[in-house]
């Protein structure tokens, strides 16, 4: 099950254009497109004829139509043509989704749309703030969200499975330092203090003191990691239904960073839209936002290819883990120290699940 009255990331905004794009979300079938003036739609993709895929059908100017007997959809969903006849019988129409196009991304609400609520949408400034520059990506993930949400929490993974670009001993020899729940107490005075609202959420807090940059920060920021020592924190939070940001980077150990002065350092932010496909897959949307050497394209091209790796690695190993949790799905977890944010984020989804749910059957008490 999922949240449904919540915005999710459903494409990259280049990702639609005027041909049809299939995407399953939440178990449905969607067909996004862009109407002549740019604007963006999207539709059950069924059609209600004889629920042929719409997504295999053509844009005609404003309007869908289906590819297998030409039926022609507006873009709210109507049918408005039919070919070899006039009449349009009735309840000829497929749902239409609230789609809005913000930060570089199309957001899609999947529940009641008379609560999709704009506003609702998280602020990503860093992808529109000329202070910023960004590698960006995407990924289909053949795992469950929530293993997804446990891997950005616990970022021990990365001492073992990333060696050779984030991790080394420190990150997994290093307690959280604490998990704050329901709080923005956990993002003042870093890089995600804009994102964060007063709405269920957790704060994962790590830091690492006097300890070897590892070697993705340590070409970032520059560091001779022969000689130089550096302070490394990791700050994860948490915003259901799925979305994750890590507040990331290194300073010159001593040089103020726990403090709140990360000017002899680098800092990183990494944008993790985690939106169901189904109970066993995930589109991963990602950026990787920094606010240091905006021009430099060798090192946009080297964050690129590290995080292109860090992730592919992520991919392999989680959907690895799916596979176990499919062949023995009674098996239980054994939770340790480390997984302390994943838990809470796994509490908050399912106490917020439970509410949707109870909403959702006194509605339909009111309405029998």
């Amino acid at each position: 099950m999922f949240l449904r009255n919540y915005w999710y990331v459903a494409a990259w905004d280049h990702e639609v254009g005027q041909e049809p794009l299939a995407r399953t979300i939440l178990d449905e079938p969607v067909v996004m497109y862009r109407t002549g003036d740019g604007s963006a739609v999207a539709f059950e993709d069924r059609c209600c004829h004889r629920h042929a895929p719409l997504s295999f059908g053509r844009v005609t100017g404003d309007n869908l139509q289906c590819g297998y007997h030409g039926l022609v959809y507006a873009p709210d969903g109507t049918v408005i043509g039919i070919p070899g006849q006039t009449r349009i019988p009735p309840g000829s129409k497929v749902r239409t989704y609230p789609l809005v196009e913000r930060w570089r991304f199309l957001w899609i609400w999947m529940g009641d749309p008379a609560q999709a609520d704009e506003s609702e949408i998280p602020e990503l400034h860093w992808h529109d703030d000329p202070a910023w520059t960004m590698v960006s990506g995407y990924l289909h993930v053949g795992a469950h969200y929530q293993l997804l949400v446990d891997n950005l929490f616990d970022l021990t993974h990365e001492t073992f499975l990333h060696a050779s670009t984030i991790g080394n001993e420190h990150v997994a020899n290093t307690p959280l330092a604490k998990v704050e729940r329901d709080t923005m107490d956990g993002v003042r005075g870093t890089a995600l203090e804009r994102v964060a609202r007063d709405i269920p959420s957790v704060t994962a807090t790590r830091w690492m003191h006097g300890i070897d940059p590892p070697p993705f920060y340590a070409r970032s920021g520059g560091f001779d990691k022969t000689r130089e020592k550096v302070d490394r924190w990791q700050i994860i939070r948490f915003e259901p239904p799925s979305h994750v940001w890590l507040d990331v980077g290194v300073a010159l150990a001593g040089s103020g960073a726990p403090e709140g002065d990360r000017s002899r350092g680098v800092t990183h932010t990494v944008i993790d839209a985690l939106t169901p496909e189904t109970v066993g897959s995930t589109h991963y949307f990602w950026t990787f936002p920094r606010n240091h050497q905006l021009e430099d394209s060798d090192l946009s091209d080297y964050f690129k290819k590290g995080v292109d790796k860090t992730f592919l690695e992520d991919k392999w190993m989680l959907e690895g883990q799916q596979r176990r949790i499919d062949a023995n799905p009674d098996s239980p977890f054994i939770d340790i120290n480390a997984d302390a944010g994943g838990v809470a984020a796994r509490n908050i989804v399912a106490r917020l699940l439970e509410e949707e749910q109870r909403g959702r059957a006194a509605g339909e008490l009111l309405q029998a």
